[in-house]
């Protein structure tokens, strides 16, 4: 899987099986999933517009698309092991739009990605309801699943109480709570408007771009947001010219022995590149962000052509 943002436009790229139950939605084996950011007078034709943009990003069918009136800078992306969750968040007194898009690395059974709908849209509403939001059925949300296909055998359930369920339910948790954060922000910016939404009082997040949080297992379980500005941890590859554009690899886990390994762990085996300084490499990583589907074998090459390992 790989995401991507271009002209207000949150690109998920994979090989999927996905459930959509945004407009022309479904089950289906989709390449391409899309939020697109619209105004918010929006008052057109909803599937007409997803395949404009999608035809003039170059991706065509299959594809799922969902329309935000939300600034795609308030993007918030949560990644709990092999789940990711992209959320999209505005809520007023009497309006509500939220987007929610589910990956898996791991394959899912049809059942599953039904279950796994219920188990955000059951989380959805506790989220709304903890911060005395309304939490009413709403025409403007919509919510993705998607799973990449491998050969290896699907998880064939995604409640809230299986593993894949409780990951999906912790993400949404966190990504839409902090989805909402910046939604107050955008209000109190715009319109000089604060509600204090998320956290019972008035929060200020401001960011230039989307929002990555990962869950982490070192000092304790916990969410942390990864910013460049300030990292404790940086160099943390010990190389001088590190560049931090990826913070989190896009390529992670590439399983290429010439850049990391399997270790074993508490939680079990995981996979290790701590050695790795491929897309830190500057070169590489300008590569990446103007070519974002490059693939491993020709980010390599461009670095033994620039002398790095």
């Amino acid at each position: 899987m790989r995401y991507y943002l271009r002209d207000d436009v949150l690109i998920v790229r994979g090989n999927f099986r996905a459930a959509s139950s945004g407009i022309d939605g479904g089950i289906a084996d989709v390449r391409t999933i899309l939020n697109i950011t619209v105004p918010r007078n929006f008052s057109g034709d909803a599937a007409l517009a997803i395949d404009r943009v999608a035809t003039v990003q170059g991706f065509l069918q299959p594809h799922f698309g969902l329309l935000t009136a939300v600034p795609i800078t308030n993007l918030c992306v949560a990644r709990y092991d092999y789940i990711t969750v992209f959320v999209t968040a505005g809520v007023s007194d009497s309006n509500r739009t939220i987007n929610i898009i589910v990956t898996s690395d791991r394959p899912l059974s049809d059942t599953a990605l039904l279950g796994a709908m219920i188990t955000v849209t059951e989380t959805k509403m506790q989220v709304l309801m903890d911060r005395k939001l309304p939490a009413g059925a709403s025409p403007t949300d919509a919510v993705v699943i998607a799973a990449e296909k491998s050969r290896s055998a699907p998880e064939m359930f995604a409640g809230i109480l299986t593993d894949t369920g409780e990951r999906i339910a912790k993400a949404v948790r966190q990504a839409l709570t902090e989805a909402l954060v910046r939604f107050d922000t955008y209000l109190l910016s715009t319109w000089g408007v604060s509600r204090g939404w998320s956290r019972g009082s008035p929060a200020i997040v401001r960011r230039t771009r989307p929002s990555f949080f990962i869950y982490s297992r070192y000092g304790g379980d916990h969410w942390t947001e990864w910013v460049p500005e300030g990292c404790p941890y940086y160099p943390c590859h010990n190389y001088p010219r590190q560049q931090c554009s990826f913070c989190y690899c896009p390529l992670y886990p590439c399983m290429d022995s010439e850049l990391g390994t399997m270790i074993e762990t508490p939680h079990g085996a995981v996979w290790s590149c701590m050695d790795c300084r491929l897309v830190h490499i500057p070169e590489v990583a300008n590569h990446l962000l103007k070519n974002p589907e490059a693939g491993i074998s020709e980010l390599k090459n461009l670095a033994k052509k620039l002398g790095e390992k």
